[in-house]
């Protein structure tokens, strides 16, 4: 399959026979294949994901924008697609996670375009957020083995090339540690919660928490880690399927400290009100080494939570304003002091 065709197009769940056509003249559809419909397959932030379903089979398409799909006045790097290419192409390396991740089709570089298996009916792990939902036990043990494999078959020496993925890094640092607790953000907050934008002042007006972001920020950006990380691993990154669980959307992944990862999962999974005893979990199944510092690892944990609760975006929370005053304090907690 020719993966450097050259046809501009782009994806728009409203115009099937526009990808038909292109579908055809790139030789994509087999012989007598014929696309019944199009449909969103997914509402994350960064690309348009699509699934084409023929009278053969179905596929996902995902294509990455010069800017963030949900949010197209801010401007990323189209080549993010071809750097989530690159992962999948490292880790299907490994059998265990070649299991657990997507089956790559084609790539098409010039229209950074990916088609890649379709789990079916599956479902990520959003409605963690709602009240009530609740991780089973087998879910952490999934959820956490399989980012331990990824940590522990993928390693470095700490100066050893690895991916990099600088522009995506840049891009998240910025949203991570700075805009959250920047008072000229243009943020509104109220619009998410009433009352949030002033009862949150404290947090922007904290210098100390400010200088240990801009810390975390520095460590973050360094290319001193030695694991190579998925680098969003999140509910909205875990998928239910009627095979079990599967890792997605890696287009931030870089080679950076595990505790950053672990500390952006817990950081959710506390958010989400899961129990102390679920988080305990997470501990059993990955596979920690002496190396490991507990303290970053609380760093990054609160400073996502943070950057979740106070930055641009923001996640499908049922939680009311006391509630998150509280988390807001515990991450602060976690942030100053470990």
């Amino acid at each position: 399959m020719n993966t450097d065709l050259i046809s501009e197009f782009l994806l728009d769940v409203n115009n099937p026979k526009g990808l038909e056509e292109y579908l055809g003249q790139n030789d994509y559809l087999g012989e007598g294949e014929k696309l019944d419909r199009l449909e969103v397959a997914g509402y994350g932030n960064m690309n348009v994901v699509l699934r084409a379903v023929t009278n053969h089979r179905s596929f996902i398409l995902k294509q990455s924008l010069a800017w963030v799909h949900r949010f197209p006045v801010i401007k990323a790097p189209r080549e993010r697609i071809l750097t989530e290419f690159e992962f999948y192409q490292t880790v299907q390396q490994n059998e265990a996670i070649k299991k657990l991740t997507p089956e790559i089709y084609w790539l098409d570089r010039s229209n950074f375009l990916l088609c890649m298996e379709d789990f079916g009916q599956s479902q990520d792990f959003m409605s963690l957020y709602r009240k009530g939902e609740n991780l089973e036990k087998s879910e952490m043990a999934d959820i956490a083995r399989v980012v331990s494999e990824l940590h522990f078959r993928f390693k470095f020496e700490p100066n050893e090339e690895g991916v990099s993925n600088m522009e995506m890094r840049t891009l998240n640092h910025t949203h991570i540690f700075d805009l959250p607790l920047n008072s000229d953000n243009g943020f509104n907050l109220d619009s998410v919660l009433p009352g949030l934008q002033s009862a949150t002042d404290k947090f922007r007006n904290d210098e100390k928490l400010k200088a240990r972001a801009l810390e975390l920020g520095e460590v973050y950006l360094a290319n001193t880690g030695t694991r190579l990380l998925h680098g969003d691993y999140y509910p909205g990154s875990w998928l239910k399927t009627r095979n079990g669980f599967r890792m997605i959307d890696p287009e931030f992944c870089f080679k950076g400290p595990a505790e950053f990862e672990l500390g952006v999962a817990v950081g959710h999974l506390k958010m989400a009100q899961q129990s102390e005893r679920i988080l305990k979990d997470l501990f059993v199944y990955y596979h920690f080494d002496s190396k490991f510092d507990g303290s970053l690892f609380s760093n990054f944990a609160g400073i996502e939570m943070i950057r979740r609760m106070l930055g641009l975006a923001q996640l499908p929370l049922e939680l009311d304003l006391k509630e998150r005053l509280e988390l807001l304090d515990e991450a602060y907690e976690l942030v100053i002091n470990g």
